[in-house]
């Protein structure tokens, strides 16, 4: 590698033109690939999911009402409270919404109770009314026809109904069903309604108090967007302050998953503006203060600048688009690779023979950056998406880097004569860099027992999988989620199973759904389900459809005849017109056919809709059936239904989802740490040629990691899905240090030129830099950004304290 680089520095240096137009060429088309790269704003991306997890969390966001967005208007008076004010006032908030949304932003909007919907779902029952007629069904309406007094008696009963003030909500399923024998088809259909406690005020939805009135937006953009949801919740809060201007005792909250999502991205462009503010005038400070030279400064930012438009218009080869979050963390990776620029400008401004300052240097920046690439692609075989491409971003970003700098930029450095390594640095960066503290005994024995000590403490560092903990959430959004959590008409001591039957089309969705069904019906009589919330009456696959289309032929074969003939004679001697139930009699006279699945749409799109979910680009269809269920028994029907031959479906609950992630980051985390180790091990026998060499640069590393977690173990601190990244940045950053360590004090031994206390002082720039670039997140208000900037100054006082400590004291 030495001489292949050494070879295109001479082709180069005697060609400056062609090197140029190389140059230009390469960023040039590093350019045209970057600009046909999307972006993505997708949290979800980070959760290690295989794909039974992946369908499960799917399925729940589609059921759950995840893309949802609920606003609260109240009145700032909470004992005298008026309902015509709330009305009024969700009258005023949804009219500035409307007139605001010009853009689509808002998919639906829910004001009040839909009677119109309400008629319509049961204009569509009736009307096909055989698909949903049971056994038990049946047998009820073979039994009331089987008295002789009941037609009359209930014919009677419509007469004397059709004579209170609301008779013509009644005279529509009078017409229908002038006998009730379909009525509990109708009673049925409410097990789809939603599980929230609420009550109405001239059909506007109130909290059971009636003391807020609610109104339900769903995002066009799905819950986890939150750069296209901000703009939804913009103009949310532009209508809700527009509304109390309007009436200044009103109180309007906003609340939901997209909003929260919102909160979040917000506090993180937050601290992220504020810990890039204070770091860059603190970095900057630092620069000028160490190299007191603006060209130089300039050098190092293009080269990472450089690496980072490698890596972007890299990535643009293998994908269309990427997540700004990935790219929002992978700035932690810039003080890796600001490493390279540093370490070579450092060296070769003060050396006369460029070339051989250049040649001296290529081996530990090689060696660092090979093996730092290695623990970064060690992420990639992971199950989470984000951090799969983190690991390929961060590789190319290396990557790209060090081309640059071992390349272009050695043509680029003005040469000056050869000064004092005295006057390379400032006289304390010098001071630090003179201080040998591996001479001193009581901090060798210090070491050690400190070693020891966070050895024991290690095993206490714990994994935190509970997503909430790195969340932000604002005092009034924990208020208000806890107050919709007690409106839940679940019970407190149960939780809920998902049981999801899967197909490429809607039929085959059906069919598993049906073969299921069986199964759980049994767990409802052995009491094991105590509620369920199904779709089951009233979808059927086209093979059930036959079966009931069959049964409903032999019952109008039975009665049809003496009903039309009854009812007619029947009513009209009590006074009703002989057309009065021309609609029952169409509903007999009808011919049926097998249905396809989009016949059914007014139910799925409203009453069963939180039992429908689909996924055009998985080619997925799912019917989802939600079981009630005390803990203990959770594990019991699971296995019950995994187990019911032929269903090849899913059965998941929240917490056993949120489990099984746990256990995929727990051995993800796990795998990290052990495959980083290994492959910077093996990279560093392979380049330096000798396992002694190797041992001496691994040795630091595997110490500093044991203070890591020795310190956060005994500080509480504990990793989670975002901080876990830093595992791999750390082993980066430490393999770094510690190459240059020993190639420092090999160089020193072979030649016996002082090489080292150069080293060290790029070092202590370098980790000066790590320290306050991401350390200044220790001050952030976001729980994730905060555990960065922790997991950091543990990180790089270990990292850096262990790479000055070890390979001294092994080469004395």
């Amino acid at each position: 590698m030495t001489k292949v680089i050494l070879s295109i520095y001479d082709y180069f240096k005697k060609h400056p033109v062609q090197a140029w137009i190389s140059f230009l060429i390469v960023t040039g088309v590093l350019i045209m690939s970057l600009l046909s790269l999307h972006y993505k704003e997708d949290i979800s991306d980070f959760l290690p999911l295989d794909e039974s997890n992946h369908t499960a969390l799917a399925v729940y966001q589609d059921i759950s009402g995840a893309n949802n967005i609920i606003a609260t208007i109240a009145t700032k008076d909470t004992i005298n409270v008026d309902p015509q004010e709330l009305v009024d006032g969700v009258e005023s908030f949804v009219s500035a919404i409307e007139s605001a949304d010009s853009l689509g932003y808002v998919k639906s909007l829910i004001k009040e109770i839909d009677v119109d919907l309400i008629l319509e779902v049961a204009d569509n029952v009736y009307q096909g009314i055989p698909y949903y007629l049971t056994d038990k069904d049946y047998a009820r309406i073979d039994s009331l026809l089987a008295i002789p007094t009941y037609l009359e008696q209930q014919l009677e009963e419509d007469k004397q109904m059709l004579q209170f003030p609301a008779s013509s909500l009644f005279t529509r399923n009078i017409s229908k069903d002038p006998l009730n024998l379909f009525t509990p088809v109708l009673s049925r259909i409410k097990q789809g309604s939603v599980d929230i406690e609420y009550e109405t005020y001239d059909s506007y939805i109130l909290s059971p108090d009636e003391k807020r009135a609610v109104v339900v937006i769903e995002s066009s953009f799905g819950a986890n967007e939150s750069e296209n949801n901000s703009l939804l919740v913009g103009l949310l809060n532009n209508a809700k302050h527009q509304t109390e201007i309007e009436n200044a005792n009103l109180d309007i909250h906003i609340i939901g998953g997209p909003a929260i999502a919102v909160t979040n991205a917000s506090q993180i462009k937050n601290d992220s503006v504020l810990a890039i503010c204070i770091a860059g005038v603190l970095i900057l400070a630092l620069l000028i203060y160490v190299f007191k030279n603006t060209r130089n400064i300039l050098l190092i930012v293009v080269s990472v600048g450089w690496g980072w438009l490698f890596a972007m218009g890299g990535i643009a080869l293998f994908y269309d688009s990427i997540s700004i979050i990935v790219i929002g963390i992978a700035s932690v990776i810039l003080g890796i690779a600001i490493n390279y620029p540093l370490h070579l400008i450092d060296h070769l401004q003060h050396s006369v023979h460029p070339k051989e300052a250049l040649k001296e240097i290529i081996s530990p920046l090689v060696v660092g950056n090979v093996t730092t690439v290695g623990a970064f692609l060690c992420l990639m075989p992971l199950n989470s998406v984000a951090l799969h491409d983190l690991g390929l971003f961060s590789s190319l970003l290396l990557v790209g880097t060090i081309l640059f700098v071992l390349i272009f930029l050695p043509h680029v450095l003005k040469i000056r004569k050869v000064k004092k390594q005295a006057e390379s640095y400032s006289s304390l960066i010098t001071k630090l860099a003179s201080i040998s503290i591996e001479k001193n005994k009581w901090v060798i024995w210090s070491v050690f027992i400190l070693t020891v000590f966070f050895g024991y403490f290690s095993l206490r560092t714990e994994f935190d999988s509970d997503m909430r903990n790195i969340n932000f959430m604002t005092p009034q959004q924990k208020s208000d989620l806890e107050y919709f959590s007690r409106l839940t008409a679940m019970d407190d001591n149960s939780e809920n199973i998902y049981v999801v039957s899967n197909g490429n089309n809607w039929n085959e969705a059906l069919t598993q759904n049906q073969l299921i069904d069986k199964t759980i019906d049994a767990l409802v009589s052995e009491k094991l389900v105590t509620r369920k919330k199904e779709a089951s009456p009233f979808l059927h696959s086209e093979s059930q459809q036959h079966e009931l289309l069959s049964k409903w032929d032999k019952f109008v074969a039975r009665h049809k005849e003496k009903l039309i003939s009854e009812v007619t004679r029947k009513g009209t001697a009590l006074g009703f017109n002989e057309e009065a139930f021309s609609t029952f009699y169409d509903i007999l006279n009808a011919k049926y056919e097998v249905q396809p699945f989009e016949y059914f749409e007014p139910l799925t799109s409203s009453v069963f809709k939180g039992n429908i979910s689909e996924d055009s680009i998985a080619n997925r269809k799912s019917i989802v059936q939600v079981l009630e269920v005390k803990p203990e028994n959770v594990e019991i029907v699971k296995t019950r239904i995994k187990g019911s031959k032929k269903f090849n479906g899913l059965a998941f609950d929240v917490k056993s989802m949120n489990s099984s992630i746990t256990n995929t980051l727990s051995n993800d985390f796990n795998y990290i740490g052990i495959a980083c180790g290994f492959i910077v091990f093996v990279f560093l026998w392979i380049s330096l040629g000798s396992i002694e060499l190797a041992m001496v640069s691994f040795l630091p590393m595997a110490v500093s990691w044991i203070w890591i977690l020795g310190i956060m173990g005994l500080l509480g601190i504990k990793f989670n899905i975002v901080n876990i990244i830093l595992a791999t940045f750390i082993f980066g950053q430490g393999d770094d240090y510690t190459i240059f360590m020993t190639e420092g004090l090999s160089y020193e031994f072979a030649y016996r030129k002082k090489l080292l206390s150069s080293y060290k002082s790029s070092i202590i720039v370098s980790a000066l830099i790590m320290f306050i670039g991401i350390g200044t997140l220790i001050f952030a208000k976001h729980p994730a950004m905060r555990s960065l900037g922790e997991v950091t100054v543990v990180g790089m006082l270990s990292v850096v304290l262990m790479a000055y400590f070890f390979p001294p004291l092994i080469f004395n």
